[in-house]
C-alpha cells in the first residue's frame, strides 16, 4: 500500500513538476547571489590593473623677471616633467601579485558556486524527506481507515465492545492530524528551498531525484583547498613585492630659457635605501604566506578525514538500508495477515494496531537512514570537487 500512495505522490509531482537537475541548473543561472561572481571577475580585472598601472607624471611651469638694470627687464621661463621610473624586477613583481590576485577571485568565485550547489542540494534533499513523510502519512492514514471500518462492523456484529471501535476511530483521528502536521512539514520545507535560491518565483519540482556517489575519493580538487591555495599564492606574491628594496626611480627634464642662454637638463632621483629598507614588510609578507600555508595543510587533513568518515558512514547506511528493506517486507506481509486474522476476531485489535505501529516506525526509520545517506553523498560530492564545474 504504501509503494501505490508513494509511487502515486511521485508520478504527480514529475507530471508537475521539474526535475532537480532542471532546477538546479536555472538556479545557477539565475540567481542573484551567483551573479555577483561575474562582477567579483570584473572587478579582478580592475584590481589587477590597478595593481601593475604606472603613475602619473608631473609637470612643471615657471616664468622667470629678469632685471639687470633698472627700468629695463626681460621674461624667462621654464618647463620640467618627472616620470617615476618603475624598476624591472618590482614590475615582474606586480605582475605575479596582480595574477595571483585574480586567480585567488577565480577560487573564490568556484568556491561560491560549490558552497551555492551544496546548499540547494541539502535542501532538495530535506523536502524530498518530507514528501515521502506526507506520503507515510497518507498511508498510515489508509490502514488505519481500514482498521477503523473492521472494527465498526465487528462492534455492529457484535464481535467486539464499542471501547474497541471508539479506540479505532481514536487512533484514525490521531494520524490525521499527524498527516496535518507532515504538510506542515513538507510546505515548510519547500518554501525554504525556494527561499535559498533568492528568486520571487515558485517552482513545482519533483521528488524522484537519487543523488549519485562520485567516483572521486580524495579532496585534492575541493573548491575550498583551492581557494585556500590561491590565497597561499597571493600572500607569497606580496611577499616578493615587499622583498625589494628600491622600487622607483624618478626621472627628471627640464627646459630653461633665460634672456642670454637656454638649459636642457635631465637628471635623475634615485632614493637612497639607508633607514627604511622594508625588512618589517618583508617579514610580516612571509609570516602571512607562512600562515597561509598552514590553514591550508589544516583544511586538507580535516577534509581528508571527514571524506573518510562519509564512506564509512555511507557504506554503513547502505546496509542498514537494504536490511531495514527487509525488514519492511516481512512487517507488510505480518500486517496483511493481522488484518486478515482480526477480521474474523482471531487477533486483538490492540495487536493489530502494534504491527501496525511498528510498520510505520520501521518505514519512518527508513526515511531518516535514505535522507542521512543522501546528505553524506552530497557533502562527499562537494568535498572531492564535484559541484566545481
Amino acid at each position: 500500500m504504501f509503494q501505490n500512495i508513494l509511487l502515486s505522490s511521485l508520478l504527480c509531482a514529475s507530471l508537475y513538476g521539474v526535475d532537480f537537475e532542471t532546477f538546479l541548473a536555472d538556479s545557477l543561472e539565475k540567481s542573484p547571489l551567483l551573479k555577483t561572481n561575474a562582477l567579483s571577475l570584473k572587478q579582478a580585472e580592475q584590481n589587477a590593473e590597478l595593481t601593475t598601472r604606472y603613475a602619473n607624471p608631473t609637470l612643471s611651469l615657471g616664468a622667470s623677471n629678469f632685471s639687470p638694470d633698472v627700468g629695463d627687464s626681460e621674461i624667462g621661463y621654464r618647463a620640467g616633467i618627472s616620470q617615476p621610473i618603475r624598476l624591472w624586477g618590482v614590475s615582474g613583481s606586480l605582475e605575479t601579485l596582480a595574477n595571483a590576485q585574480k586567480e585567488q577571485t577565480q577560487a573564490s568565485v568556484k568556491l561560491s558556486r560549490a558552497n551555492f550547489i551544496l546548499q540547494l542540494s541539502s535542501l532538495y534533499a530535506e523536502y524530498k524527506r518530507a514528501v515521502l513523510a506526507q506520503a507515510l502519512a497518507s498511508e498510515e492514514l489508509e490502514i488505519a481507515k481500514h482498521i477503523a471500518n473492521i472494527s465498526n462492523e465487528r462492534y455492529k456484529n457484535g464481535t467486539i465492545a464499542r471501547v474497541k471501535s471508539i479506540q479505532a476511530s481514536l487512533d484514525e483521528k490521531r494520524v490525521e492530524n499527524f498527516l496535518a502536521e507532515a504538510r506542515v512539514r513538507k510546505t515548510s520545507a519547500y518554501y525554504r528551498l525556494m527561499g535559498f535560491r533568492g528568486l520571487n518565483e515558485e517552482v513545482e519540482i519533483d521528488s524522484d531525484y537519487n543523488f549519485k556517489l562520485s567516483t572521486k575519493n580524495d579532496t585534492t580538487n575541493n573548491a575550498q583547498i583551492e581557494f585556500s591555495k590561491a590565497s597561499v599564492k597571493s600572500a607569497s606574491a606580496n611577499a616578493e613585492l615587499n622583498a625589494n628594496k628600491l622600487e622607483w626611480i624618478n626621472l627628471n627634464a627640464e627646459f630653461e630659457q633665460e634672456p642670454d642662454q637656454s638649459i636642457a637638463r635631465v637628471s635623475v632621483d634615485i632614493p637612497l635605501v639607508i633607514f627604511n629598507t622594508k625588512s618589517q614588510e618583508k617579514q610580516i609578507a612571509k609570516l602571512e604566506s607562512k600562515k597561509a600555508e598552514f590553514v591550508t595543510e589544516n583544511i586538507s587533513q580535516q577534509m581528508a578525514f571527514r571524506l573518510r568518515e562519509l564512506n564509512n558512514s555511507i557504506e554503513t547506511l547502505t546496509q542498514v538500508e537494504k536490511t531495514s528493506k527487509e525488514l519492511l517486507a516481512q512487517q507488510e506481509e505480518l500486517l496483511s495477515m493481522y488484518e486478515e486474522g482480526y477480521k474474523i476476531a482471531n487477533i486483538d485489535l490492540i495487536e493489530l494496531q502494534t504491527i501496525k505501529n511498528q510498520l510505520i516506525e520501521t518505514k519512518e526509520n527508513l526515511l531518516k537512514i535514505t535522507l542521512k545517506k543522501e546528505l553524506n553523498i552530497i557533502e562527499h560530492n562537494y568535498l572531492t570537487g564535484s559541484y566545481n564545474e
